[in-house]
């Protein structure tokens, strides 16, 4: 046995799936995974909730047929991510050297800081799929650019699901509970019973020194409250029906710097339910390699990453490349409103 049968896409999606390094993210419940067969995306966006009543119609008379107002078919072509890497010279040294030995314990070992290194281009593949979803749900569009590469997505989202604060959430005297039912309104108008909003902690502190929110509160307890956050959130669910959701997750950009998902000025309403889904394409390691004709070896990670290792033999390496083929749709775009809390 040599490296080159231990360093596998196979071994390395089982290590993943073992570990259990798939975290469960945000996205996955609000765009849920959907496997498609190439590269070209479809959906049907802006079908109107709303419901209109039928036509009166003559007896012994062709029945009038119905337009289908508001949808809308959208089509486009779904990225195309990739990235590689090989063993480092020196864990290679070190297992060749334990393989020598047949210590399997010591083999384990060194194959296992192996695997973690090499399970970082999966993790990134997952991570860049939230990163995407995310800044989908915050602006309404998807802005992709690296590599020489990029790619703009604009969702259609209407205008007037995109909305300013009457008052800055900062102020004092703002009234975030009008910002909020007014939303509700358009989306009711519309079809769409707005139930949970998302928001980082910082744009949820700052309702912390509305005077509205305070007096109120203060009010309701004689006076006897230490405010917290809790209370904001309970207060803001009592008066619109809204559960908000804390999100502080975020990724660390190409320069090493964390950037959170949610700015601290933006503010989302959702309804129930899935907003639209996570669509996985078929990657052309997936397409062209997977038939096992080359010394090439494909692996998928839960039907969606596609995981490639392929003997290097000048230098003599195994490249392990992950790729993934990938696009979210937004079928609920027309029922997701957008607060910027300080414009």
């Amino acid at each position: 046995m040599n490296f080159f049968d231990l360093v596998t896409s196979s071994n390395l999606v089982a290590y993943w799936l073992e570990k259990d390094l798939n975290d469960v993210r945000v996205g996955d419940q609000l765009f849920p995974f959907k496997k498609e067969i190439g590269v070209e995306l479809d959906w049907i966006k802006g079908a109107n909730n709303q419901v209109v009543g039928l036509r009166l119609s003559a007896y012994d008379s062709k029945s009038i047929r119905r337009d289908r107002q508001g949808i809308e078919k959208v089509k486009t072509e779904m990225p195309f991510f990739k990235e590689s890497m090989v063993v480092d010279e020196k864990m290679r040294q070190q297992l060749n050297t334990m393989l020598q030995t047949n210590n399997e314990a010591l083999i384990r070992t060194v194959i296992a800081r192996i695997f973690d290194d090499e399970v970082k281009l999966i993790k990134a593949a997952y991570e860049t799929v939230e990163r995407v979803r995310m800044q989908l749900l915050t602006t309404g569009t998807i802005v992709l650019g690296s590599n020489g590469q990029s790619y703009t997505y604009d969702y259609g989202m209407p205008a007037e699901n995109k909305r300013n604060a009457g008052t800055a959430w900062t102020a004092a005297n703002a009234d975030p509970v009008k910002d909020v039912t007014d939303a509700q309104t358009v989306a009711r108008r519309n079809g769409y019973k707005l139930t949970r909003a998302m928001c980082n902690s910082n744009c949820l502190n700052a309702l912390l020194n509305n005077t509205n929110i305070k007096n109120t509160l203060y009010v309701l307890a004689n006076g006897n409250i230490s405010l917290t956050v809790d209370d904001v959130r309970k207060y803001i669910e009592e008066r619109t029906g809204i559960v908000i959701y804390v999100n502080d997750n975020g990724y660390v950009n190409e320069n090493g710097v964390f950037t959170g998902y949610f700015a601290d000025d933006t503010f989302v309403l959702m309804p129930d339910g899935p907003l639209g889904e996570t669509h996985y394409g078929t990657t052309p390691e997936e397409s062209d390699l997977m038939s096992g004709a080359t010394s090439a070896e494909v692996s998928l990670v839960n039907n969606s990453v596609a995981v490639t290792t392929s003997k290097q033999i000048d230098p003599v390496n195994v490249e392990t490349k992950v790729s993934m083929v990938m696009l979210p749709s937004f079928e609920q775009a027309d029922g997701v409103f957008i607060i910027d809390t300080v414009a």
